[in-house]
């Protein structure tokens, strides 16, 4: 008499398939978490780029150099300056640390006024997913 069910041979290449499409599955949720996290630092970048516009306009001056200086300038309703008709971005408290905004990967947003990428303006830029500051190269992403 044959007993039915599947031998372990069947078993273990049913398990092989299935691992081999939840690593499918995984490494691409990984690749889509990394695309979206470079969308955002891009969106976030031209955002800033906004404001800074807005800013100029108002004041007639881009914000001096530092991340945390530009967030001041660019959000702070206590601006002593009367063309200042800010704030000229909403933020949201868990993008900000010690008053500078941060990129998707938890490190601030580069800013520089004059910059030495975009001479006549400013510079902004992420240092990326490495964390490395590569002064707006390698997989930094920036406004040039």
């Amino acid at each position: 008499m044959k007993e039915k069910g599947f031998t372990l041979m069947e078993l273990l290449v049913v398990m092989a398939i299935m691992t081999i499409l939840a690593g499918m599955a995984v490494g691409g949720a990984q690749m889509a978490r990394k695309r979206g996290a470079i969308t955002k630092a891009k969106s976030a970048i031209a955002a800033l780029e906004a404001a800074i516009d807005m800013y100029d306009l108002d004041i007639g001056d881009y914000p001096a150099t530092g991340n945390a200086n530009l967030i001041t300038e660019l959000h702070d309703a206590s601006n002593s300056d009367p063309e200042w008709n800010g704030p000229y971005m909403r933020l949201k408290e868990d993008d900000l640390e010690d008053g500078a905004y941060l990129d998707p990967w938890g490190n601030p947003y580069v800013y520089n006024n004059p910059g030495t990428h975009n001479t006549s303006f400013y510079d902004i830029y992420s240092s990326g997913l490495n964390a490395d500051d590569e002064q707006g190269e390698g997989d930094d992403i920036n406004n040039w």
